[in-house]
């Protein structure tokens, strides 16, 4: 199911063009399963309505963990954490849980895997 309030649409917009600025298009493509990043632009500029909620719920959680680590380091970093295999994360990219596992059993888990990160370093 697509949103077509206005107002959520608008939210929907601010956290994917942060996300996008701390991780890229291609990494919000992939976290957001978008068939391409040209469907990430389309959600920006309108022309497409946003994905819908559990997505957004996704991009929420990586917006979260990407936040914290750009809060000591550079979206470089944070993006590099993303697609890296982590041994907090049972040596899984947290970026590949986002995506393949139930958010509700992994959120808490990357959350705390980022802040770990951000105030240690790997």
């Amino acid at each position: 199911m697509v949103n077509t309030n206005p107002e959520s649409d608008t939210a929907a917009r601010t956290l994917i063009t942060e996300l996008r600025s701390l991780l890229g298009t291609k990494l919000v493509a992939y976290l957001a399963e978008a068939p391409d990043t040209a469907t990430v632009r389309r959600w920006l500029d309108g022309t497409t309505p946003p994905p819908d909620q559990a997505v957004l719920n996704r991009l929420h959680v990586a917006l979260d963990a990407a936040r914290r680590i750009s809060a000591r380091d550079t979206p470089t970093v944070a993006q590099t954490w993303f697609q890296g295999r982590n041994p907090a994360l049972d040596n899984h990219p947290p970026a590949q849980l986002l995506r393949e596992a139930n958010l509700n059993t992994v959120r808490d888990t990357i959350r705390d895997a980022a802040s770990e990160f951000a105030t240690h370093g790997s």
